[in-house]
Formats: C-alpha cells, sequence, structure tokens
C-alpha cells in the first residue's frame, strides 16, 4: 500500500518541487531553500508532506514586492547566529507542523515580518508558539472574535500566547483561581490573521 501511496504522491511531488526550486522567495530564506534541494535528491511519504506544507507556505504569501524582498536579503545578511535562528524558526515549524491551518497562520506571520510589521524576534515567538499549540485551541485563540474561554487560554500558556495573572490573596483564600489573558505576541498573531488572512 506504501508504494502505490509513493507512486500516485510522486508523480504531484515532481511538479511541486520544481516549483519550489525556482521560487524566488525560498531562494532567499535560509534553510528552507537548501531543503528543498535535498529533498529533491532523495524522497518518501514525509518529505511529500514537508515539499506540500512548504507550497502552502507559499501560496499563501503570494507574490512578494521588491522592497520586501530586499527586506527579506537583508535580514538573512545579518549576523550569522541570527540568520541561522531566522531560517531554524521557519523551518522547524513548517516541518513539525501537524497541520496546515498552522502553516496558513505562519504565513499570514511572515508577510506582517516582510511588511515591517513585526520584527525577527517576534517571527520567532509566534513560530514557538504555533509550533507549540494545539491547533484546535490555536484555531480559537486566533480566530475567535471574542477573547476564548479561560479553559483554552489555561492550556496555552506553555505556547506564549496566554499568560496567567494571579489575584491578591486574600485572608480567607477564596477567588484563589489565576485569570488568563492573550499575550501581546498571541495578540499580534491575531492581528495579523485578521490583516493578511
Amino acid at each position: 500500500m506504501e508504494e502505490n501511496l509513493r507512486n500516485i504522491l510522486s508523480d504531484n511531488a515532481e511538479i511541486i518541487i520544481d516549483s519550489l526550486i525556482e521560487n524566488e522567495v525560498l531562494k532567499e530564506i535560509p534553510i528552507l531553500g537548501t531543503s528543498i534541494n535535498a529533498v529533491k535528491a532523495y524522497r518518501n511519504i514525509r518529505d511529500n508532506a514537508y515539499l506540500n506544507k512548504v507550497k502552502t507556505f507559499i501560496d499563501k504569501i503570494g507574490n512578494i514586492n521588491e522592497i520586501q524582498r530586499k527586506r527579506l536579503i537583508e535580514e538573512s545578511k545579518k549576523d550569522e547566529k541570527r540568520r541561522a535562528k531566522f531560517g531554524e524558526s521557519l523551518f522547524t515549524t513548517i516541518e513539525q507542523s501537524e497541520s496546515l491551518t498552522k502553516i496558513e497562520y505562519l504565513a499570514v506571520v511572515f508577510e506582517a515580518f516582510l511588511n515591517l510589521e513585526i520584527n525577527d524576534e517576534e517571527l520567532r515567538y509566534i513560530c514557538f508558539g504555533i509550533k507549540n499549540s494545539y491547533v484546535d485551541d490555536l484555531i480559537k485563540i486566533v480566530e475567535s472574535e471574542n477573547v476564548p474561554s479561560q479553559i483554552v487560554l489555561k492550556y496555552n500558556t506553555a505556547s506564549g500566547f496566554a499568560v496567567s495573572e494571579f489575584k491578591a490573596l486574600t485572608f480567607d483564600m477564596t477567588d484563589t483561581e489565576p485569570e488568563y489573558k492573550i499575550t501581546a505576541i498571541g495578540e499580534k498573531l491575531r492581528e495579523c490573521w485578521k490583516k493578511y488572512k
């Protein structure tokens, strides 16, 4: 069965790989462009899934203008450690995402980055949060008009999209449960989604 699936995927994969290798955006993102070339040399089902994620990412970004392209080149030429962090954040988030919804969120955030609405550190924080969130909760946090319920936020403090705030303790120890709120980085993700979806 795996062989049949591999044959079906390989027909489309070759087309996807060729279009990705020629993509100008990918050529400018450290690590991603190289990873596509490596996949071309050796492909399997997991590699094809990765290619589909990258294709979704690129399709969601769309065309970049010359100013955005220059910013991307500028960003990738900054110091070597920063460049590696930038590319690795995007690569690992795409590679480890179990849902194309997460890839769509990443693409809108990357577009905001290209438009100078978020900086590279915020981009990396959001990559971390996207990668470490349960997709159903992430959808509620990002796409809900109103702030999601306390229970959704409670389980997303580790992602960095929610924070717990404790009230002052009283003598009778009532009302000791923390209140959960969306963080500033979570709000940035919400804003990017509203603007670029």
